[in-house]
């Protein structure tokens, strides 16, 4: 892995159309990630579609840690407009120092953005199938990859990393990033419920993203998103009215802590006995300590933080 920090902005429909042409198979959206992550960290990674129409694609770029930006209405234009609206923004706001951006696409369009995104001083890779690439894009790029010599290059029989096996047996229930930042959302979290009881799950998760956009631009929000759907769906809240009622929606009802979690390591605890119980459910296989700590705190080279996570292990395979 290279130490630039890198965003990648996928043009879905492009590649899902060109992929099913040329290879009549779907895109390998991992190959596209493991490429991305060629030249570092991979802090923005956006793929653009209408999903109502490419839904089939979400679970697995979800499981991948990847945003999904909704465009309205298919037609390239949507797709090319909006994520040429988000490169210029997030270049030109400078508040994150991205080295390389990767532009997965081949289409013509992005010639200019290109052009404007090396001038900003970024170093551009773009990716596209060799047939409908453009020369006019392929050329303005600093590196031009064939998808056609990625996946040539990645045999479909390469092993995948053992994190992302976890992710996938968790993407079934809960969605989930390996990221360091996890535990630190959690306890900003907890500090937030303190400071306005009564709020609900939605009107909290907009809190958050409003206080990590100002204070903490370069935490994606869909990890933010992603580590308060982990904690609801590890029952770590009661609703009013009870779940079990009718009226809204869980999410719109006012939340409160479940009975027993009064700090925030016992939030943090609770939320990761239940992430490991539903992962020993759909793995079906002993879980690794070291994966697991990947999986829950972006990291699996820490003896110490190794050893907590074998005593939670230990924990949920207690007999009842």
């Amino acid at each position: 892995m290279g130490d630039g920090l890198v965003a990648l902005f996928i043009d879905c429909e492009n590649l899902i159309i060109s992929a099913q042409e040329q290879f009549n198979e779907p895109v390998q959206w991992q190959k596209i990630l493991r490429f991305a992550e060629r030249w570092g960290r991979v802090i923005i990674r956006r793929a653009y579609a209408d999903w109502s129409v490419y839904n089939q694609h979400q679970k697995e770029l979800i499981a991948l840690g990847i945003e999904l930006v909704h465009t309205n209405g298919r037609g390239k234009s949507t797709a090319d407009i909006r994520i040429a609206i988000d490169a210029v923004s997030i270049v030109a706001s400078k508040d994150l120092p991205l080295t390389h951006i990767v532009l997965c696409s081949g289409d013509g369009d992005f010639t200019e953005l290109v052009h404007y995104l090396r001038r900003q001083g970024k170093f551009v890779i773009g990716l596209g199938v060799r047939a409908s690439s453009a020369s006019s894009l392929i050329t303005s790029c600093d590196e031009f990859v064939y998808y056609d010599d990625l996946i040539k290059a990645l045999p479909a029989q390469v092993e995948e990393k053992a994190v992302d096996r976890y992710i996938k047996a968790l993407s079934s229930k809960v969605r989930m990033t390996a990221s360091r930042y996890r535990p630190w959302i959690i306890l900003d979290f907890y500090k937030l419920m303190r400071q306005n009881p009564g709020l609900s799950l939605n009107e909290l998760r907009e809190k958050l993203l409003e206080y990590y956009q100002k204070n903490r631009p370069e935490i994606p929000a869909s990890t933010v998103s992603e580590v308060i759907h982990q904690l609801f769906h590890t029952y770590c809240f009661e609703f009013t009215p009870p779940w079990r009622e009718k009226g809204p929606d869980l999410w719109d009802r006012p939340a409160s802590l479940k009975e027993g979690i009064h700090s925030a390591a016992q939030l943090l605890k609770h939320c990761d006995l239940g992430l490991l119980q539903i992962l020993s459910r759909n793995l079906g296989e002993s879980i690794d300590p070291a994966t697991a700590a990947e999986l829950l705190y972006g990291r699996g080279d820490n003896a110490k933080l190794i050893e907590y996570v074998q005593s939670l292990i230990n924990e949920i395979n207690l007999p009842s």
